[in-house]
């Protein structure tokens, strides 16, 4: 019985999890390192994508605008050939 008593102390000292603290310290610095420059790199996309919503508003706005400017134009080029087939009907009857 004293045996199996003694065995789990046994084994409690074989797993020994002590870590030395240059590699606590290697560890801890390249886990910051590792945060800091992901923290930077989030804030420049961050600021990035705000400047592309800026630009695709900007160009929505000028999709918008060249498409009103497209429509006014057909209206004024379907009235112009309305105009341009009434003086050609007026200029064949007259002609007749």
């Amino acid at each position: 019985m004293t045996e199996m008593e003694a065995a789990p102390e046994r084994i409690s000292r074989v797993v020994d999890f002590r870590i030395p603290l240059p590699w606590l310290i290697g560890a801890c610095s390249g886990i910051g390192w590792a945060l800091i420059s992901m923290y930077f790199s989030v804030n420049n996309l961050v600021k990035t994508v705000g400047d592309l919503q800026i630009d695709v508003k900007a160009g929505n706005n000028s999709v918008v605008a060249v498409a009103g400017e497209l429509a006014l134009l057909k209206y004024r080029l379907s009235n112009a050939e309305e105009s341009i087939q009434r003086v050609t009907d007026t200029v064949k009857k007259g002609a007749k």
